[in-house]
Parts: C-alpha cells; structure tokens; sequence
C-alpha cells in the first residue's frame, strides 16, 4: 500500500501450504510484494510494518537498500497493555493509572523527532523521570520536559515497586532497540482499514477455494482504492458531522470519529463491462471457464490434499460414541438401520 495515496498497490494470497509453516507466510506475501512492484518500476524508499521478528531480520539483511520502519499504533498498543496488566494488581495500580499517558508519550516521541533515532529514545526514556516529577536532566540530546507548569498528580517515587515494575517495561531490551526506528511519519492505520474492508468481503467464518478468494480479496482492494480518500460528510449547517464509538480498548471511554460521505460503487460497472467482453471474447461460458482454468495452473493444491484420506467405512467404524463405547455396528449395518428408520 501506497500510504500517503492511501492506495493498495498489489495484492498477494498466500495459502499455508506454499511455505513451511503458517509462521512463513507474511514474510512469503512480503517478498511477492516487494517483487511485484518493483518489477512496474515503482521505487521503494522506505517500509513501515509492525516488528514481525522474521521481517525485521530480512529487511536488515537483504534490504538495506530500503528505509525500514516501524509503525507506532502495534508498539504502544504492546506497551499499553503490558502496563495494563501490571496495574491489575494492587500494589502496582499506580503503574495502571498511568499506562495511557506512558503510551501517548510514545506517539509524541515519535511524531516531535523527524526519524532522529537517538533523539526518539532519549525522549522515551526521559518518561522514567517524569513519572516522579522530576523535569529535567535527561539527556544531552534532550536535557529537560518541553511542557509549563503541571497540576500536582500521583507520581510514582522512585525506586518503588511500582517504578521498577514501570522501569522494566519501558527499559526494554528490545523496545528501547526497535523505537529508534518509529515511524514519524505515515503509519499502517490504512491498512488495517482494507483488513476490515477483506473482512466484509470475505468473512473468516466462511471458507472459500483459492480462486474465490483471491477474487474477493481483489474486489475488496477496488472497493478500497475508490473509496479511501472519502470527504467527511456536513450537515445541513454545513458543519462536519462526527460519531461517538465506546471501543472495548477504552473500557467505555468514548472516541469521536468523522463520519464519512456515502460510499461509491463505480468499479462494479468496470467489472460488468469485463464480464460482457470476455462473454463476447469466448462465445460461452464453459469456453470461458476453460480458459480460466488453464489460467489458474499454478495455484496452490487445496490444503485438504496434504493429508491422508481415510476411507469413510473405516472411520465410521473408529467413530467413539457420546459414551466413550466405540460402535459395534460395521458401516454397511449402519447403512441398512439408517435405510429402515427412513
């Protein structure tokens, strides 16, 4: 996805069988990707993703070429409810009670630094002072808090159990390593945006075959593509029109959110004309499908066939029954009892 155009630019269906393992997958779908696209002459500057430890390693060391980041929302939601979790138990409520300041800070780190790594993690660690009202000394890149005067609130004292339960969180090994590398700029919000839209279009709780789901899944990057950079919608006064959501994250505290004009659905009239110049291309629909299916050659074989198919007789006659007793009948008595209750 193109994120400042807000636009998907390639699609890949990754089945499991194709990889090693399930684990394999968004890694394999990457590499498509960045194939794909660099194969139309796009250039890739830089990379914003979540931490995928696979990706992480990959981007580092086959393409440096490429400046990777990482996106904010997916770190400070791991912060979050890390400091969420802590705050449970009593004796560390404080660490709870500021769990949502502690993950805005790291927003703010990110956004005030121009990608400036080193000045991103002297920022975040800087919180490990505030927390106990101390204001300044943090560093040399950023020696003092820009905020005036505060209203006195619960600080944490330092060297508390509460502090070191926060000192861990923050001091991480790993985060203190990857928040150098925030995204300051564009982020995968988008992204998760034409997740939800594939949710509509292909819902998990239903199963389709791969051709049927790689056709939805390029429906719904159509559907996304026309309607991503939607107006937010006024009313009869001509002021901009907001809805309140009360998401589970925010145990009830409510969020607006611009409420968009109507949808559009101009790209089914462009499918419409290829289905008739296809039918009028091929004469028939069985030609057509012939032609479909030599296009879908290599496709992935079904999941199903990987694995051993036991005759239907012998697994009836494995059936365990509600009573953990296995049946005495054979399939073909089954069959006569079945035929006799009718």
């Amino acid at each position: 996805m193109d994120l400042e155009l807000r636009q998907i630019l390639d699609v890949q269906l990754v089945q499991s069988n194709e990889v090693k393992s399930s684990y394999w997958m968004e890694m394999e779908g990457l590499t498509r990707c960045l194939k794909r696209v660099e194969e139309e002459g796009i250039v890739i500057s830089d990379l914003v993703t979540d931490r995928h430890p696979q990706i992480k390693a990959y981007m580092k060391k086959e393409r440096s070429d490429i400046n990777h980041w990482f996106d904010m929302w997916h770190m400070a939601k791991g912060v979050f409810k890390k400091l969420e979790a802590i705050g449970k138990k009593k004796k560390y409520k404080q660490v709870g009670d500021w769990s949502r300041s502690v993950s805005n800070h790291l927003y703010w780190c990110a956004a005030s630094s121009e990608g400036d790594g080193e000045l991103v993690s002297e920022k975040w660690l800087s919180i490990l002072n505030h927390i106990t009202n101390v204001h300044e000394g943090h560093g040399k890149r950023f020696p003092k808090c820009l905020h005036g005067d505060l209203e006195d609130r619960d600080w944490i004292k330092k060297g508390s159990l509460a502090f070191q339960e926060m000192e861990k969180v923050v001091n991480g090994r790993l985060l203190v390593q990857d928040i150098k590398k925030l995204s300051p700029a564009e982020q995968t919000s988008a992204l998760e945006a034409y997740h939800n839209v594939v949710c509509h279009f292909a819902p998990k709780a239903l199963h389709f075959f791969y051709g049927a789901m790689k056709a939805r899944i390029y429906i719904a990057a159509l559907h996304f593509n026309e309607n991503s950079s939607r107006d937010q919608a006024v009313n009869k006064n001509g002021q901009l029109i907001y809805s309140v959501s009360y998401p589970k994250g925010r145990n009830g505290a409510g969020i607006p959110k611009e409420v968009k004009v109507k949808q559009t659905y101009n790209y089914a009239m462009v499918l419409m004309q290829e289905v008739i110049k296809v039918r009028l291309e091929f004469g028939s629909y069985s030609e057509s499908r012939k032609s479909r299916e030599a296009a879908m050659v290599n496709c992935p074989a079904p999941i199903a066939s990987s694995y051993q198919h036991v005759p239907k007789s012998e697994l009836v006659e494995r059936h365990i029954c509600r009573f953990n007793k296995k049946c005495k009948f054979t399939y073909n008595e089954l069959v006569i009892m079945n035929i006799q209750t009718k």
